[in-house]
């Protein structure tokens, strides 16, 4: 089975997109994406079968997908709901990412990911630090700018 690390925002732009597509564009956090970015990820996703998450992952996700009013709130954590029940969690426990080396420059999140890299998974973020750090690491890690400017 092909699994993948989704970063945050573009885990954002799924449960947002996979809601109702028209609400990319009214959502705080997507409205940096356009709908074809929404197109472009669910294409990219097709060659996966799985999408791994952290809890940090999927806490920022919660707090960020949530940054829009009722009823269309409601709908997108219905939406992350289900998605949460169908995809596979990864605990890494928070106090060895804080002593990894790029917590202090990266974050919480990022360093988890960053830890769980190892485990063979290839990761897609549009977040360039998180990106290069992961390429330089010699993980296998796609930019989804670098997809936009390609496909789009």
């Amino acid at each position: 089975m092909r699994r993948i690390i989704l970063d945050t925002n573009l885990l954002v732009l799924l449960i947002v997109g996979l809601t109702d597509e028209k609400l990319i564009s009214k959502h705080k956090r997507a409205r940096t994406f356009v709908p074809e970015d929404f197109l472009l990820l669910q294409l990219f996703l097709q060659d996966y079968q799985q999408i791994v998450v952290t809890p940090h992952i999927l806490a920022e996700t919660s707090n960020l997908a949530a940054q829009i009013g009722d009823p269309d709130k409601s709908k997108i954590l219905q939406t992350l709901g289900l998605f949460i029940s169908v995809q596979e969690e990864i605990q890494h426990p928070s106090k060895n990412a804080v002593n990894s080396l790029y917590f202090a420059r990266l974050g919480l999140t990022d360093s988890v990911i960053l830890e769980i890299l190892p485990e063979g998974l290839p990761l897609l973020t549009d977040d360039l630090s998180l990106y290069l750090q992961a390429v330089s690491a010699e993980h296998q890690a796609y930019n989804f700018n670098h997809l936009r400017q390609e496909y789009l």
